[in-house]
C-alpha cells in the first residue's frame, strides 16, 4: 500500500496513486502556473493533491484552515501571489469560510468529472 486513509478507511496502492496524480497533474495544468494552494484535511485526497500540483510543475501553497482560513489565504497570497485554491466544498461549509475569499477548485467535482 502507499497510502492509507485512516479518515476514510481507503488503502490506495502505489498504481492507482500515479495514475491519480498524473489525471490530477493534467487537470492541474489548465491553472496558472506557479503556486498554488492547497487547503484540504490531512488525508489521502491531500496527499493525491499534493503529488498532481507538483507534477503538473507548480508549487503546492499548504493552508492551514484550522485559523482562519479567510485570512490564511489572503497572507499566502500575498506572500506567494497565487489565485487557485484547492478545497473541499464540504470543509469551507464546515469552517464557514466564504468562497469567494479565493478562486476554488472543489475536490468533489474533480472527482465527479474524471472521466
Amino acid at each position: 500500500m502507499a497510502i492509507i486513509d485512516r479518515t476514510t478507511e481507503k488503502k490506495i496502492t502505489y498504481s492507482t496513486a500515479l495514475i491519480a496524480s498524473l489525471i490530477l497533474a493534467a487537470r492541474f495544468r489548465k491553472y496558472p502556473e506557479g503556486f498554488t494552494g492547497i487547503m484540504i484535511p490531512t488525508s489521502a485526497g491531500c496527499a493525491l493533491a499534493t503529488l498532481g500540483v507538483l507534477m503538473s510543475g507548480r508549487i503546492p501553497v499548504m493552508i492551514n484552515y484550522s485559523t482562519d482560513a479567510e485570512a490564511n489565504v489572503k497572507y499566502a497570497r500575498q506572500k506567494c501571489g497565487f489565485k487557485t485554491v484547492i478545497a473541499s466544498r464540504a470543509l469551507l461549509e464546515k469552517i464557514n469560510c466564504r468562497q469567494s475569499c479565493c478562486s476554488v477548485l472543489f475536490t468533489k467535482e474533480m472527482k465527479t468529472t474524471q472521466r
